[in-house]
């Protein structure tokens, strides 16, 4: 596997309670960046990976933290951080792989939150193209191999079509639900045409 420009998106659940499991893939695939969803930080939690640069985006519901968003970039790679204008739980980065700048966004949009199809645009033009955005964004729709869609699925594909955007999504299931054992592909990989 020719793993030199390796970006890994994962919904880990938590950091923390994942954070061995983070520095093995590290270690194993050697990515340039890792998008992550769900980190449940706090504002004072910085975890802190050696060879990474971190970008966070963390989400407190009270007193707890839930959500959050955060992007690992290796130090070495030239970057700079994307500051987006959003209530979406959303992190971005810019970066230089082989010469060539990209933007990275790593998103979640939780269960719960009623995504309006303005609220993914207005991410979406903040960003500099070419982009690449990984996220669990909780739609459901059978262009990416899910059973049925919903409307989060359907405001997806219409941001899609808007904004000239790919799915690299190959109808795979990404999600297992642990008490039922249902799959479902809630997870996705959006990106501009030349990177596709």
């Amino acid at each position: 596997m020719d793993n030199k420009n390796n970006i890994i998106q994962w919904n880990c659940r938590g950091m923390h309670p994942n954070f061995e499991e983070i520095k093995i893939l590290c270690q194993e695939l050697n990515p340039k960046v890792i998008c992550l969803q769900e980190t449940k930080l706090k504002a004072s939690d910085t975890p802190n990976l050696r060879g990474y640069t971190p970008y966070f985006r963390n989400y407190i519901d009270g007193k707890n933290a839930c959500g959050g968003v955060a992007i690992l970039v290796r130090s070495e790679i030239l970057q700079s951080e994307i500051k987006i204008n959003t209530p979406l739980q959303a992190a971005a980065a810019r970066i230089s792989l082989n010469d060539k700048s990209l933007t990275v966004c790593s998103v979640y949009i939780p269960p719960e939150h009623k995504l309006t199809k303005q609220e993914l645009n207005n991410v979406i033009r903040q960003l500099p193209a070419p982009l690449i955005l990984l996220g669990d964004f909780n739609g459901h729709s059978p262009l990416w191999g899910c059973n049925k869609k919903n409307y989060k699925g359907t405001i997806i594909e219409e941001v899609l079509s808007d904004n000239d955007l790919c799915i690299y999504n190959d109808k795979s299931q990404t999600y297992i639900h642990p008490a039922t054992g249902a799959t479902s592909s809630l997870d996705l990989t959006i990106a501009s045409p030349s990177i596709f």
